[in-house]
């Protein structure tokens, strides 16, 4: 998975359903504290990025769930992330002790804030994209 961070959560009361398990959409929240975490670690917090007028808004995501979790319990997210100068891709792998939980991705665009078009991070705002010089580079597909 490249360069990888790993957070411990508690699942906590209100992500559960009426079965006491993780409610779906929470992996894609979980993902978010993960990929944000990741990138703060990199020295590149979310803030400062949009600060300076570039966004990362979500081109695709997708989530494989193969084992619930429930109230209370601790789980280990794992985020790894891989840049090229458009976009930005993080896989992400949801672990308790052993178990794989669930696993999955978000790809995100390089924008523009004030007009929400895609830009070239590393010719637009070279400042931020050599912050992310340290991760794997990602070759998109169409």
């Amino acid at each position: 998975m490249g360069t990888e961070w790993t957070i411990t959560l508690r699942v906590r009361y209100g992500e559960v359903d009426r079965m006491g398990i993780a409610y779906y959409a929470n992996y894609l929240d979980w993902f978010t504290e993960g990929r944000t975490e990741l990138l703060r670690r990199a020295g590149v917090a979310y803030r400062e990025v949009e600060e300076l007028g570039l966004l990362l808004p979500v081109l695709s995501t997708a989530c494989r769930y193969h084992r619930p979790c429930g109230y209370d319990e601790e789980i280990e997210l794992t985020t790894a992330a891989r840049i090229s100068p458009t976009r930005l891709r993080c896989d992400y792998r949801l672990q308790r002790a052993q178990d794989l939980l669930a696993e999955g991705y978000t790809e995100h665009a390089f924008v523009r804030a004030s007009d929400m078009h895609p830009v070239n991070a590393a010719r637009l705002f070279p400042e931020i994209f050599a912050k992310f010089r340290h991760l794997p580079a990602y070759r998109p597909t169409k």
